[in-house]
């Protein structure tokens, strides 16, 4: 497996789009090299998302995340175009900034058939 990160080079905290309090905080990720036009996020704010691909680089089998704040105590799920959500595994230990990194898993997702990573925070 081998991970790729999303394109461009991104500043500490770009990513982060605060709207409102943290019930309506959204991100939207910039377009990636994975084949995705895409990324959303709903209920908190994200500094980074990077996909793990399978070893052929074709498909998308996961995705890390990285919550600004503590995200410990609410459930994330994430999943494709109009696919189902499914459930992420939140770590319950915060990083060396107090940000919640996020794990997305099981994902068999073709690199090139979708246009939308959907992640909703509760």
């Amino acid at each position: 497996m081998r991970k790729t990160i999303l394109a461009g080079a991104l500043a500490a905290g770009a990513l982060a789009v605060a709207v409102g309090s943290a019930s309506t905080a959204s991100s939207t990720i910039p377009s990636s090299f994975a084949g995705y036009g895409t990324s959303t996020i709903s209920g908190a704010s994200a500094t980074s998302l990077v996909y793990t691909l399978a070893g052929d680089g074709k498909t998308i089998t996961g995705a890390d995340l990285i919550f600004t704040g503590d995200v410990r105590a609410r459930t994330v799920k994430a999943g494709f175009g109009t696919s189902d959500l499914t459930s992420c595994t939140v770590s319950q230990t915060l990083d060396g900034g107090s940000n919640t990194t996020v794990t997305c898993s099981g994902f068999t997702q073709d690199t090139t058939a979708s246009s939308a990573f959907n992640v909703a925070v509760s």
